[in-house]
């Protein structure tokens, strides 16, 4: 058995703070939900975590994609981000809260200052979309191909 942490790409790091702390899985041993908090403060991680979140939620007023920009939010640091938005603390939580409204012009202003482009994709893409599999599910290595003989040996 291997000692110390697993090292993760960003995206892997992103698919495992998903399924923890927004579907409800088990916390794995190499990152506690605390480590997982404090992962999706960093840019290349919160991008692929928003993405994931915006992709499987089914509901109707986004409230599973708000819940995984409020999470984003407080690790980025609330004050922070209302300083580089112009918009209050306040307007922040408003917007994100469960029963809250956000304007468009607000949500793009947040996504802005967090570096996340606001794209439209049609049905094909979403049922395409793949399976998420977390990191220690994913198989250690592929079987390494027969070496080829060359020609005379």
């Amino acid at each position: 058995m291997a000692k110390g942490r697993w090292k993760l790409s960003d995206e892997q790091i992103a698919i495992e703070a998903y399924l923890v702390l927004m579907a409800g899985d088990k916390e794995g041993r190499a990152l506690s939900k605390a480590d997982l908090r404090d992962k999706i403060s960093y840019p290349l991680v919160y991008r692929d975590f928003l993405k994931h979140c915006l992709e499987h939620d089914h509901s109707r007023d986004l409230a599973h994609f708000r819940k995984g920009l409020l999470m984003v939010v407080k690790a980025v640091g609330v004050s922070n981000l209302s300083i580089r938005t112009g918009l209050s603390r306040l307007s922040l939580y408003r917007m994100l809260a469960k029963g809250g409204n956000p304007r468009l012009d607000s949500l793009l202003t947040l996504f802005r200052a967090l570096g996340v482009n606001f794209w439209l994709v049609d049905d094909d893409f979403i049922r395409v979309r793949q399976k998420l599999v977390r990191p220690k599910d994913m198989p250690s290595a592929l079987p390494l191909p027969k070496r080829i003989r060359r020609h005379g040996q």
